[in-house]
């Protein structure tokens, strides 16, 4: 073999070489993320028996919808009744975190312009935004509880989304500074002298180039409120206005944890998540799109 095709091949070898540990390496990844998501999916439909065997069961021969009765005897009737249990914080958690996302986002964002544009509050306002995020939500705790059952809003919806608005508002506004910061001025100047006001050049202009990180912030601040724990606990006490993660608790008790049920429910809770994440997905790409400057 000549020196030509010597090299050719060594640097073919070298490439596929790098080829199959890249693919190794995302391989393991892969395995490192989703390998939970698929023991959760798994257990959910486990028989009880399999649920503390060893070795551990990865492919289950035997599956049951019993976990999603709530650890009952797994008759449609007990099936019913767990559904029936469990709607009620479905329905709290999905008309918060929704509620949350958007209310979060279209806060941060109006701030977020007037400080990208305005140099609202001076060059440090800012970080001083984002450091509200530094105190332990149970520092917090106590104050809150108490001026909520003052103002007669503890176990409601209007507590828990006011709670999350301080919690996710801050850090989408300080993302959203960058996105505004990279809109060019210039298209701003534009819309002024075609007779647009400061509103009409935020709606019409920086929205629509900003919708990426609009999308992203709305997800963060859904999937925020929709995991909370901690507040959600201490600010409800039934089902009026417990979310999810309340309800995941009641499977973990100081005798045992019921593995099967907790991932039913688990499974659940995850399933809106995901599917919010796949639409702003969609809003994500379209946002890229629209948002060329086209010459």
């Amino acid at each position: 073999m000549t020196a030509p095709g010597a090299a050719r091949s060594r640097a073919t070898a070298v490439r596929a070489t790098i080829a199959a540990l890249r693919a190794a390496a995302v391989a393991a990844v892969l395995v490192f993320f989703l390998f939970p998501v698929y023991w959760l999916v798994t257990t959910a439909f486990k028989v009880p028996d399999d649920w503390f065997s060893m070795p551990p069961v990865f492919l289950p021969s035997r599956l049951t919808l019993v976990n999603f009765a709530g650890g009952a005897a797994g008759s449609m009737a007990s099936l019913t009744t767990s559904i029936e249990t469990i709607t009620p914080y479905l329905r709290n958690s999905v008309a918060v975190a929704v509620v949350t996302a958007f209310v979060s986002t279209a806060i941060a964002a109006l701030a977020a312009y007037a400080i990208s544009r305005f140099r609202f509050g001076g060059i440090g306002f800012a970080s001083w935004i984002v450091s509200i995020r530094m105190l332990p939500p149970i520092a917090t705790a106590l104050p809150l509880y108490v001026t909520f059952k003052v103002l007669g809003l503890l176990n409601t919806w209007t507590a828990l989304i006011l709670v999350y608005l301080v919690m996710t508002t801050p850090f989408s506004a300080w993302v959203l500074i960058s996105f505004f910061n990279e809109i060019p001025r210039d298209l701003d100047e534009a819309a002024v002298v075609d007779g647009a006001s400061t509103w009409g050049v935020f709606r019409l202009v920086a929205l629509p180039l900003a919708v990426p990180g609009l999308a992203a912030m709305a997800t963060l601040a859904f999937i925020q409120a929709w995991g909370e724990f901690l507040m959600a606990l201490i600010l409800t006490s039934s089902a009026a206005a417990q979310t999810l993660p309340i309800y995941l608790g009641r499977f973990i008790t100081g005798f045992r944890i019921a593995w099967g049920p907790l991932a039913a429910a688990g499974l659940v809770t995850m399933v809106p998540v995901v599917v919010f994440s796949f639409i702003m997905l969609r809003y994500l790409i379209r946002g890229l799109t629209l948002g060329a400057v086209k010459y």
